[in-house]
């Protein structure tokens, strides 16, 4: 690499003089800045090239050449990397020194310059609305979280203040913004959320206890399990799902024939988490007789789980409810089954009207594409980032998350410049989340609890 550097350097000496005849006009900054660029072509000087509009900036660079409409520069790495004259705001000599770079959470995944350069600018983004959110607090947690993520104190100290705060609510959303930062998460504070007489800081504390591992909760967790109102039991169900316990099994299983939607989801999400060979057998026992939504979310769970009878009962219900048919094919889309994948690509080939669960299915059928290996659906992202509808746009960060493809990040960046600093937000969250995979993760978690 050393040697290719020096050729590359003695190369770009003897064609300095020409190029710079007529050489791009690009301000030069710096304690120790030439008078043009020419003075640094082919030096060991180290520079940083700042862009126009998103603020980004590349350290660490030696200027290697300079056009008429662009520059060249060679990385430490020895990457040869091209500007655009028109896209550079200025450059900053740094001279010898090396430029330290922030303590590299983003060094946990490989990306490329353009994708940097859209994760930088969406930090900046994210600290411009927390100095605007004095007045909106929920706002202002969301953007202490991102900032803590690129290792923030201020950020991190006030979700810190608002953990030991005097409001127990407040209190565990606080803990909640943590557990997305990585940090523990106080389990006396959990238990009193439980045996808390707010059924609101219960339902929290239930859900930060399935997120935490928090054993000692397992008893109040139980208690709220058997409660009737749906708020409490379905975060109870799920924790107690997470923490591996097994004997509310056969209630899970009653809870897959109830009607109520928000049972039915928490009865598939904690079945998956304790499917094993015997909770299979029953599954595939009570299959026998179920039937509608309820054969549905059966089949589901052992979809999931890849078990070959849910793969085989779904493709017989793409086959013969119609009616079911574009929901299933969301599912074996996923895996690449051909014929789901030719459903869906159909239905996007269609015109129908942009009525607000045309759209949600577009985005879904889009990222189930995607997810099954079809990247041309993609471009279907990029036009529903374009929607006045938020519940759209939400909904595609929520699934472009869900995808984690670092691709997709160039796709965010006119997202996280809206004025609408809400809107902004949820874009910079999911720049963010793509570029971090553990943080990532723990939104995927986090959601699965906290989801409107």
């Amino acid at each position: 690499m050393m040697k290719t550097s020096v050729t590359l350097m003695m190369f770009a000496a003897l064609i300095s003089t020409a190029a710079l005849a007529g050489g791009c006009d690009i301000p030069v900054t710096g304690p120790e800045a030439p008078t043009s660029l020419a003075d640094i072509v082919g030096t060991p000087t180290m520079i940083t090239v700042v862009l126009k509009d998103s603020g980004a900036r590349d350290p660490n660079l030696k200027l290697l050449e300079v056009r008429q409409d662009r520059i060249m520069v060679i990385a430490p790495n020895g990457d040869i990397i091209p500007y655009m004259a028109d896209s550079v705001e200025k450059i900053e000599v740094q001279g010898g020194t090396v430029e330290q770079k922030r303590s590299s959470r983003l060094d946990t995944q490989m990306l490329r310059p353009e994708h940097l350069r859209v994760v930088e600018r969406a930090w900046m983004r994210v600290r411009e609305i927390y100095a605007a959110s004095a007045d909106n607090q929920a706002l202002k947690i969301q953007a202490a979280t991102l900032l803590s993520m690129d290792n923030d104190a201020e950020a991190h100290n006030y979700l810190r203040q608002l953990a030991e705060s005097n409001d127990i609510e407040t209190q565990l959303t606080a803990s909640g913004a943590l557990f997305l930062v990585g940090d523990a998460v106080s389990e006396t504070l959990i238990n009193q959320g439980l045996d808390s007489g707010n059924r609101n800081a219960r339902v929290k504390a239930a859900s930060l206890a399935g997120l935490t591992g928090y054993e000692a909760g397992i008893p109040l967790l139980r208690v709220l399990f058997q409660d009737r109102a749906v708020q409490l039991s379905t975060p109870a169900a799920r924790a107690l799902a997470r923490l591996g316990v097994r004997d509310i099994v056969p209630d899970l299983i009653s809870m897959i024939f109830e009607l109520h939607e928000e049972k039915g989801k928490a009865a598939i999400f904690a079945l998956t988490m304790l499917a094993n060979e015997e909770v299979v057998e029953q599954l595939k026992f009570r299959l026998l007789e179920a039937e509608g939504v309820a054969r549905f979310r059966l089949v589901e769970v052992l979809f999931t789980i890849n078990d070959p009878v849910g793969v085989q009962e779904l493709k017989d219900i793409f086959n013969n409810y119609p009616t079911l048919t574009p929901d299933v094919a969301l599912l074996l889309a996923t895996h690449g089954d051909w014929e789901a994948t030719q459903y869906l690509r159909n239905r996007l080939a269609r015109r129908e009207d942009p009525t607000e669960a045309n759209l949600r299915y577009r985005a879904r059928n889009a990222a189930a594409l995607l997810q099954g290996g079809d990247p041309s659906a993609m471009a279907v992202f990029q036009e529903l980032l374009r929607s006045d509808d938020t519940t759209i746009t939400n909904l595609v960060f929520e699934l472009m998350t869900d995808l984690g493809q670092p691709r997709m990040i160039t796709l965010l960046q006119p997202s996280i410049e809206n004025v609408n600093n809400e809107f902004a937000i949820n874009a910079c969250k999911t720049v963010i989340s793509l570029a971090l995979p553990e943080f990532r993760e723990r939104i995927l978690q986090y959601r699965e609890e906290f989801s409107d």
